[in-house]
């Protein structure tokens, strides 16, 4: 049997969850790329191009992840290819950031969880009623919907081209934060930098509170996925506009060590668990250099792989709640091994888990 091929459920299951994570992780890359791509202009009427690109493609992505993540919170599966497309379709043909947003605002209000945190409530408050923030999301609406080619629809006109010019709109939104406030006693560029640092912390601000939705509003399952956006969601008021998260540093889960099988920890784990030995016989490309693995389900979302004498976590989560790492450190993988048939079984003891 191969191990693409164990179980079609399951086994999409599985793809659709990497394909989640995927997103989530583009969306952040976006998101931060377009922040460090600001933060490096010297002056705020710079070519905007590539800041507004990379903003509108993270927050167009992040938005309809989270809108696909709650049909399944509610629903209990992702919508079908063409309902998919239908319900995108009204968002001005997917491009619509300010109406995904706002559908994504209203189910909140459905949320408990939402309403009854205040830093949850200020956040989704943030997203509502900030004046800026508003500006800022209607300008990468419309520049994701009509305004990416501005400039070359420019060259290729006749006559003069009078649709609005976002790269101009959002040098406005930039040096907006600067009104009311004395510059008199700084350089153009010192003027400038304190109003790119200001936008940066408007957009972090907007990120967090979007990030929020993974944490407390779409259960266990959007827990499953804030790892990339954990930097947002964690930034405190006095870390705004540092931009800490874009440094480079050892990642915490690069430091764990897997349990081993005799531990005290894992025998009272293994008290309350459900298992499963699966053995190398039934699948064609077996990639393990041992002969059998026990799978492990206990708590109500965590799994494990027991692989000769070390024990793997199987989800994101259950690394970081364990801080051990995923199967893919052990020594009895095969280079270049993969075994994404370890979590679709270790799911079937799973009486949450759909079928």
């Amino acid at each position: 049997m191969s191990i693409y091929q164990n179980n079609d459920c399951f086994g999409r299951n599985i793809v659709k969850s990497y394909a989640v994570t995927q997103e989530v992780e583009a969306s952040f890359k976006f998101i931060e790329s377009g922040i460090l791509n600001l933060q490096a202009q010297k002056f705020a009427v710079l070519n905007n191009h590539v800041t507004l690109q990379l903003l509108a493609a993270g927050f167009e992505r992040l938005l309809k992840i989270l809108l696909l993540l709650k049909e399944k919170e509610l629903n209990g599966d992702f919508p079908e290819l063409e309902l998919a497309k239908k319900q995108f379709n009204k968002y001005n043909g997917g491009h619509g950031i300010g109406k995904m947003l706002d559908e994504l605002l209203e189910y909140s209000e459905g949320v408990e969880e939402m309403k009854n945190i205040p830093m949850i409530e200020e956040d989704i408050r943030f997203l509502k009623e900030d004046e800026k923030f508003t500006i800022l999301i209607d300008i990468l609406t419309e520049f994701a919907i009509s305004q990416r080619y501005f400039y070359i629809d420019t060259i290729v006109l006749n006559k003069e081209n009078t649709a609005s010019n976002p790269f101009e709109k959002f040098t406005s939104f930039v040096y907006s934060f600067n009104k009311n406030i004395d510059t008199d006693n700084l350089s153009y560029e010192e003027e400038d930098k304190l109003a790119i640092k200001n936008s940066i912390i408007c957009i972090e601000m907007g990120v967090r509170a979007i990030s929020s939705f993974f944490t407390h509003g779409l259960g266990d399952l959007g827990r499953q996925y804030y790892g990339d956006f954990s930097s947002f969601i964690l930034l405190k008021e006095k870390d705004l506009g540092s931009l800490d998260y874009t440094k480079s540093r050892v990642a915490p889960h690069e430091l764990y060590v897997p349990m081993s099988k005799y531990s005290l920890k894992f025998l009272g784990l293994k008290m309350d668990s459900k298992s499963k030995l699966i053995v190398s016989s039934e699948y064609e490309d077996w990639p393990f250099s041992v002969g059998s693995i026990k799978v492990y389900f206990t708590g109500s979302r965590y799994y494990f792989a027991e692989i000769g004498n070390k024990i793997f976590a199987l989800t994101g989560a259950t690394s970081r709640d364990y801080e051990i790492p995923t199967y893919f450190k052990s020594k009895k993988l095969k280079p270049k091994g993969y075994a994404l048939f370890l979590l679709e079984e270790a799911k079937k003891l799973n009486p949450k888990e759909p079928l």
